[in-house]
C-alpha cells in the first residue's frame, strides 16, 4: 500500500490540476533540418555598349515549399501537430555554366529573399572571377540575419521561401548559373 500512495496522489493532482496541465506536459517540440536545391539561371541584364562595361544581372525567382517538403509534410498531416518556428541557417552557392569574357569579376551581388509579402536583400562577397570559381567549383557558404522573412514565412498563410541572385560584374557579356543549397530548420510542436 504504501507504493501506491505516490501514484495515487499524482493521479489526484492532476485531476486537480486540470487538464490543460496534463495537456502541456504531453505535448513535444523538435526540430527538423531540410534543405532546398535548386538553380537560378540569369533571366535580365543591363544594356551595355562595350565589353569593358560592367553588366548587371538578375536571376529568376526560385521557390521552396516548407509545408510541401516530404520531410516536413509528414510530421504535419496529423491536424495536431504544427509549426512554431523557421530558421534559415544558411545558403549555399557556387557559379557554374559560365560562358562569355572571362575577366568577368562580381563588383557587388546579393540575395533577395522573399516570403509571405516580406522581403530581404543580403550582400554576398565581392572579387569572385566568376569563370575561376566556376572552374574549380568552388563552394560559398552564405548566413545572414533572416528574421523578418523567418517571421513571415510562420506567421502568414503561405511558408514558400523564395531566393533570387543578383550581382554587378566588371565585364560582359555574361552567363551562368547560380547553384544552390538553403538550409532551413523547422521546429514543429506536436501532441503526443
Amino acid at each position: 500500500m504504501k507504493n501506491l500512495k505516490p501514484i495515487l496522489l499524482l493521479s489526484l493532482a492532476f485531476i486537480f490540476m486540470g487538464c490543460d496541465l496534463v495537456e502541456e506536459l504531453i505535448e513535444e517540440e523538435f526540430d527538423e533540418t531540410i534543405t532546398f536545391d535548386g538553380e537560378l539561371e540569369i533571366l535580365e541584364e543591363s544594356a551595355v555598349s562595350s565589353t569593358e562595361d560592367s553588366i548587371n544581372v538578375e536571376t529568376q525567382l526560385g521557390y521552396y515549399s516548407i509545408a510541401n517538403d516530404p520531410d516536413i509534410a509528414s510530421l504535419i498531416e496529423d491536424d495536431n501537430a504544427e509549426i512554431t518556428k523557421i530558421k534559415i541557417d544558411e545558403i549555399r552557392y557556387t557559379y557554374k555554366d559560365f560562358e562569355g569574357n572571362e575577366e568577368a569579376v562580381v563588383v557587388s551581388a546579393g540575395f533577395l529573399m522573399v516570403g509571405n509579402m516580406e522581403s530581404k536583400s543580403s550582400s554576398l562577397e565581392n572579387g569572385i572571377a566568376v569563370a575561376d570559381a566556376d572552374q574549380r567549383n568552388l563552394l560559398f557558404t552564405h548566413r545572414d540575419d533572416f528574421s523578418i522573412i523567418e517571421s513571415a514565412l510562420l506567421n502568414g498563410p503561405y511558408p514558400t521561401i523564395g531566393i533570387q541572385y543578383f550581382g554587378t560584374l566588371s565585364r560582359n557579356p555574361v552567363y551562368f548559373k547560380v547553384a544552390i543549397r538553403v538550409q532551413v530548420t523547422v521546429t514543429i510542436k506536436a501532441k503526443i
